[in-house]
């Protein structure tokens, strides 16, 4: 398939990775431009087009939409692999935007992502208040949104999710005002509602209770659940004595007459009330008491129980009633009208249960109503609150954007910031789309933005951001590399060669057929369901945290388990079993009474019949499976060769890395001085290491005659050891003293390279650059001595012609700056170095051994994945008990299944992980990676979801926060 660039403002079509161009006819720009449907002829911009293609029916589109679907998915990897290795150039830039159009090219530099502004989230960024009343209006309608979302999940209604919602709702400046009039609107009828449903919860609540005294009281007074005597009010024989007694002493009637109050009083409260009655009544009062317990709503699904005392009060005259109606209404107690009949209070009861149920009924039509309300409310909150976000990141960064003073009375405001150099050209025509959207009348009307490079002299790569185009595959692996530090600006990036050097060290450690094919299945799986799993989590309101880890790291899952499944074939291990693909080169001659009556039989390698001469085709002979101890023995030594192999290979690896590092900046004193004698050491004592055992693995062998056969193959270490301690190796008669001739002599000469790369490692930097302060002082003194006497002659003609005092020089004023004290920077250089020098050389042994975790790792593996087999799976396979042991057999596989699954696949893999993480880091990535950097965090509008967000300036929070730590 070929693809040709459009450039419809110089009419010429070019090749997309071809820096020349030529020039074509017309004739032949206009056949490629139908290829787009473009029903905007006159929009300018560059576009890639398909030359030969399958037309999709989708209808005319419009030209960057036609260009969306024919670029989207044509090279998603092959564009990032090349610009992932080494971050992108960024501009130092300055956006001057007009208050009339500032909010709109805003919204689009969001949509756009690739701009991060500069001297704003920090300290320092001095605000221009011109957004106050904006902001505050945003937080405010925050928070009646929070009001509503909960009254939504309080009446569970689900709100509706709009998937297409960051490109259908744009938000605009004047948005805020018509969100505004909506939500107060709802909110006031809600909160009108809301008030409404409280007090006629209060009122319900207050008959409720009501209802409890009356039929108290009527308990009272008509003797029912008493044992003692009690006064009947309507029928009292005292009464009638009562009031022959104050007919016959003429007294006033009043002053006798008998009365009561009925109420609720908590119970802490009753004693204090008690002795208080008393001492008004002076002891002339009879009460009576008794415990409820009864319901109260405290909300519209939410209620308690209380605890209060219904009370019954006696007392004599009409004076002492209004001191004891003071004395209830300081302690907080509830008096209800209780009627004196027993007719009465059976009427009052009535009437009181039909107007419970009434309010019943008013509450639960207002509470339908109330949810009509939230239900309309659903449809749009979501929408309100995605935009509200925007609007609110918008309105932070224009309110801490500079004035321009004296330009059109300062409606214009400015700020710099940091843009990937080829995006320069999106954003200028991001903002010009969002100016264009201001003006209202016409085009003349629009306020052009500007945006404009800047070239300061003061900034330093050290200064810039790192950014680095990635994908859906290449993120989750710069993700750890991002996790150890962010790449300093141009510095060469681990994450490329990581995307295979991290799967297949985890599969050194991992290696099994079987748990490999689960790993990748269960990656491919997330890979091919990527989108709808991304859908759902973006309509989960809450998330799995351990889910969304895990999703993002799906490429490197389905990666590590195709990994596992190679180096599974090559230890010939699949669920600790092994096959005989290929054919073993091992023959057994042995006959079944032999085999079995002995215990310890051997194969000889030397014999033909036993030995065929040539290895297994690929991976680890099946023989060694059924050989007992002796095949961890083999395996041991294989795995641990191989881990010593694979550790120098990264380390050497990573200090080339860090030759390309020092190229790249320039730093050639570093190639030479750091590179070269790390690069010595590591290739003398340690590349030699891998050397003999490649030269071992090839020139010895148990089928081979003496002296290279088994018997006189030396160990590798041992003679690793002697050529440190300069000693010779001891060997039987009939075998050589070296593995080949001129050995001895070899291995002193990589010695000395290497003890020699020792000093020069220390002391290299230091002295080149007192060297170079040397003779920057030199050259400094010899213009001094210039600068000195051109300024006596220029004294001495003052002097002469103008007849003043002869005034101190430059030179005497320059003389009395501050010395600088050399000593303090050569002494941390000398620090600074030695601490490097011992680093680099006990870190090459540190971390050549730290490499033996993959032969270790993979050790436990293969024993724990044999245990299983051998306890618990193989007990069914060979119990020898029938069509009994086809029952078994169910309940034995679903318990090693589980078995598997948590410890060998999940556990395992998990330890795997981390040991692969911490050899990319810590051995590998020390070599040549800084990971000091600043990462590129532009302003970015990040897509909706329905989980629960945080703080829409949560983000710049954490960048000042991080500014502060800086």
């Amino acid at each position: 398939m070929k693809i040709i660039k459009i450039n419809k403002e110089h009419r010429d079509v070019r090749t997309p990775y071809n820096a020349g161009r030529f020039e074509i006819d017309l004739e032949t720009v206009t056949a490629n431009e139908q290829h787009l449907v473009c029903v905007n002829p006159n929009i300018a911009g560059d576009f890639w087009v398909l030359s030969n293609y399958i037309k999709a029916d989708h209808g005319v589109l419009k030209c960057h939409e036609a260009v969306t679907h024919t670029t989207y998915s044509d090279y998603p990897f092959l564009d990032n692999l090349v610009p992932l290795v080494d971050s992108e150039p960024m501009s130092l830039c300055q956006i001057l935007l007009h208050n009339e159009s500032a909010f709109n090219c805003l919204v689009e530099l969001g949509y756009l992502g690739v701009v991060q502004f500069r001297n704003i989230y920090d300290d320092t960024a001095v605000p221009n208040n011109l957004y106050n009343a904006e902001t505050q209006r945003c937080h405010d309608l925050q928070r009646i949104i929070a009001h509503l979302q909960d009254e939504i999940e309080d009446f569970k209604i689900n709100m509706m999710f709009y998937p297409d919602v960051d490109e259908d709702e744009v938000p605009k400046a004047t948005d805020l005002k018509d969100m505004e009039t909506q939500l107060l609107e709802v909110y006031d009828e809600l909160t009108d509602v809301e008030r409404n449903c409280e007090s006629l919860r209060r009122t319900r609540n207050h008959l409720y209770e009501h209802m409890k005294v009356v039929v108290k009281a009527d308990e009272f007074l008509t003797g029912e659940r008493n044992t003692e005597p009690v006064m009947a009010w309507t029928s009292s024989v005292i009464m009638d004595l009562v009031h022959d007694e104050m007919k016959s002493k003429a007294q006033p009637q009043d002053k006798f007459q008998l009365s009561f109050f009925a109420g609720t009083i908590p119970p802490l409260r009753f004693s204090a009330f008690e002795t208080m009655v008393w001492r008004i009544t002076r002891g002339n009062y009879f009460i009576k008491h008794e415990e409820i317990t009864f319901p109260q709503e405290a909300g519209r699904k939410s209620s308690q129980l209380v605890r209060k005392y219904v009370f019954m009060l006696y007392f004599l005259g009409s004076s002492i009633r209004e001191k004891l109606t003071k004395v209830c209404q300081g302690f907080g107690i509830k008096l209800f009208e209780c009627p004196e009949g027993t007719a009465d209070r059976r009427l009052a009861f009535q009437k009181i249960d039909r107007d419970t149920k009434y309010l019943g009924r008013i509450l639960e039509q207002t509470e339908n109503h109330r949810f009509r309300i939230l239900l309309i409310a659903g449809v749009d909150i979501y929408i309100w609150k995605i935009k509200l976000k925007k609007m609110l990141m918008v309105y932070y960064v224009l309110n801490r954007m500079r004035r321009v003073k004296h330009l059109q009375k300062s409606k214009y405001l400015q700020a710099e910031c940091w843009i990937p150099t080829a995006e320069v050209g999106n954003v200028s025509r991001a903002l010009i789309r969002g100016a264009q959207q201001s003006a209202k009348d016409s085009q003349d009307n629009m306020f052009p933005p500007m945006v404009t490079e800047l070239r300061k002299r003061y900034l330093r790569d050290e200064d810039r951001p790192t950014h680095f185009r990635l994908n859906r595959f290449t993120r989750g692996f710069q993700n750890l590399i991002d996790a150890y530090g962010i790449a300093a600006y141009r510095e060469l990036n681990p994450a490329p060669y990581t995307i295979i050097t991290f799967p297949f060290l985890f599969a050194v450690m991992f290696g099994d057929m079987g748990h490999g094919v689960i790993m990748a299945s269960f990656g491919f799986w997330m890979v091919i369901k990527e989108k709808r799993l991304i859908e759902k989590n973006r309509r989960d309101p809450n998330p799995s945290e351990i889910w969304t880890i895990m999703f993002a790291g799906r490429y490197i899952i389905a990666l590590m388990g195709i990994f596992s499944i190679y180096t599974g074939f090559i230890y010939n291990d699949c669920l600790s079993k092994s096959f005989n693909i290929f054919g073993s080169r091992w023959r057994v001659n042995y006959t079944t009474f032999t085999a079995e009556t002995n215990h310890y039989l051997q194969l000889d390698p030397a014999r033909p019949d036993n030995y065929l001469g040539d290895p297994y085709c690929f991976g680890m002979d099946p023989v060694w499976d059924i050989s007992g101890e002796h095949a961890i023995t083999t395996y041991n030594s294989l795995k641990m060769k191989l881990a010593i192999i694979l550790g120098v290979t990264q380390m050497m690896f990573g200090l080339i890395l860090s030759a390309v590092n020092y190229t790249h900046k320039r730093d050639y004193v570093d190639v030479f001085l750091v590179f070269v004698p790390q690069i010595t050491f590591l290739t003398c004592i340690f590349c030699y290491l891998v050397f003999m055992i490649f030269f071992k693995w090839d020139n010895y062998g148990g089928h081979i005659a003496a002296p290279y056969n088994s018997a006189c193959a030396p160990s590798i270490l041992i003679t690793f050891i002697n050529m440190l301690l300069l000693k010779s190796n001891e060997v039987p008669p009939e075998c050589n003293d070296w593995m080949f001739s001129g050995q001895d002599v070899v291995q002193i000469v990589l010695l000395v390279f290497a003890l020699t790369s020792i000093p020069i490692l220390l002391a290299g930097r230091p002295l080149y650059v007192i060297m170079q302060k040397k003779r920057i002082i030199g050259a400094k003194s010899a213009a001094l001595r210039k600068s000195r006497t051109r300024s006596t002659l220029t004294t001495a003609r003052r002097t002469l012609v103008y007849n003043v005092e002869p005034s101190q020089s430059r030179l005497t004023i320059g003389g009395k700056k501050e010395k600088e004290d050399p000593t303090e920077d050569i002494t941390e250089l000398w620090i600074h170095s030695g601490i490097h020098c011992i680093e680099s050389v006990l870190g090459s042994v540190s971390h050549t051994a730290s490499y033996l975790r993959l032969w270790a790792l993979s050790l436990a593996h293969d024993q724990l994945s044999s245990v299983l087999w051998n306890m618990v799976l193989k007990i069914g396979l060979a119990g020898g008990r029938g069509y009994f042991d086809s029952i078994i057999i169910y309940g034995l596989f679903a318990f090693w299944a589980i078995l598997t699954l948590a410890i060998l696949v999940i556990m395992e893999g998990l330890s795997a992980f981390l040991h692969t993480l911490r050899l990319h880091w810590v051995e590998f990535q020390s070599k040549f990676y800084a990971g000091s950097g600043e990462a590129f965090m532009p302003f970015k509008f990040p897509p909706s979801t329905m989980s629960v967000s945080q703080h829409p300036l949560a983000f710049y929070i954490h960048l000042r926060m991080r500014a502060r730590n800086i």
